[in-house]
């Protein structure tokens, strides 16, 4: 499915953290990504997909959710939706131009008026030609959950594009592609970062992956389970700096004769929190995922 702004998935992600060579290590060794570049101050890591990179790692006094970039189809489109934005009233909105950091690309960036998050779309990026999946290695990033008082998610719906695809009693899903959703916002009194969720080849992928995890001493905050929305398999874990992460697989794919669903739709036996019910989020993980703050400032372009 496309959008009618040409925003097709989500990219990659930038993240603030103060021990940067701790993180690297363990995004890179543990994890399952692999450098392309890397700076005194940052360093860029892919999965076996296609993106030229996916995650971003920054050093920073503390952690924080820093910029979420977005792909869209094409330069035309990206200056129609920045022509749209500077329209609608943003306060900031950096001009669209060239993309400095690796893989380059033609882009903006901007902050949401809801709640000041720093978004960056991206067109005509670099790309892997070596992309073959690998067992147990994250592919690409699937979506980001953000915490939100936005229950409605109007500014992704009427200014990005984005489409409402499921709704539970805490959750919003939002669509741009065949995927299910790419983002997603989690009610909460205030906004922070939630989760990312990087996707494996196969279910088989992400229990092997998990294993990895767990040997490496890493404690599970919740799974190995099976999502309602979406039907993923999931398993998460709290990254370095506190940034909840998640392996999945085998995301549903969708079309325009997809049935939205309500919050009556979506509904567990008790005590359950997924299809399976094997477990559920961990002490650790609950206040995890709340944690991280958002930055309001413009990193590069």
């Amino acid at each position: 499915m496309k959008t009618r702004t040409g925003i097709n998935g989500l990219r990659s992600v930038d993240f603030g953290v103060p021990d940067l060579e701790a993180a690297a290590r363990f995004y890179e060794d543990i994890w399952g990504l692999k450098a392309v570049s890397t700076t005194a101050d940052r360093v860029y890591l892919r999965g076996t997909g296609p993106d030229f990179y996916i995650l971003a790692l920054h050093r920073h006094p503390e952690p924080r959710m820093l910029r979420i970039d977005l792909s869209i189809e094409s330069r035309r489109h990206a200056d129609t939706l920045h022509a749209q934005l500077v329209r609608a009233g943003l306060d900031v909105v950096m001009e669209p131009g060239t993309i400095a950091d690796p893989g380059g690309g033609y882009g903006f960036s901007f902050r949401d008026p809801v709640e000041g998050r720093v978004f960056r779309v991206i067109a005509d990026a670099a790309r892997h030609a070596d992309t073959a999946d690998q067992a147990d290695l994250p592919r690409k990033l699937s979506h980001i959950v953000l915490n939100s008082p936005d229950r409605e998610a109007r500014f992704f719906v009427e200014q990005l594009g984005f489409r409402v695809i499921d709704k539970t009693r805490t959750i919003t899903f939002l669509n741009c592609n065949d995927d299910h959703h790419s983002l997603a916002l989690y009610t909460s009194e205030v906004s922070s970062f939630n989760h990312l969720a990087f996707e494996m080849r196969d279910l088989n992928s992400v229990m092997s992956a998990t294993a990895n995890m767990v040997e490496h001493g890493e404690e599970i905050g919740w799974g190995v389970g099976r999502h309602g929305p979406c039907d993923n398999v999931f398993c998460y874990f709290i990254g370095p700096g506190g940034f909840t992460i998640e392996y999945t697989a085998e995301v549903e794919q969708v079309d325009e004769t997809y049935k939205v669903g309500g919050p009556e739709d979506w509904k567990f036996r008790r005590g359950r929190r997924d299809q399976w019910g094997l477990a559920l989020p961990s002490p650790r993980m609950r206040s995890a995922d709340t944690e991280v703050p958002f930055s309001s400032a413009l990193i590069g372009q």
